[in-house]
């Protein structure tokens, strides 16, 4: 089998830029746009944060959902309003 026979095996692959996910450039590039004290910070701590996670397992589409559940909070799949409440009958 000749490379060209086995192409598809890197489909799925995440895309990166030495040791950061290459989505994370785009944070790159508004900091190039916008050079101030902040967007440093906010850039550096980003990029640091998804490194911490994928070295922790997560990868980058899977640290972007746990942080979104993690904001959103606890949820229930009822209305807060048909929720049953705990009765002490004793």
């Amino acid at each position: 089998m000749g490379p060209s026979e086995v192409a598809w095996r890197d489909t799925m692959r995440p895309v990166r830029f030495y040791m950061i996910d290459a989505r994370l450039l785009a944070l790159l590039t508004v900091w190039l746009f916008v050079p101030n004290w902040w967007t440093t910070a906010a850039v550096l701590s980003a990029i640091a944060a998804f490194r911490v996670a994928e070295v922790r397992g997560f990868r980058f589409r899977a640290g972007l959902r746990a942080l979104r559940a993690a904001s959103a909070g606890r949820r229930h799949a009822l209305h807060a309003a048909r929720l049953r409440r705990f009765v002490d009958f004793g």
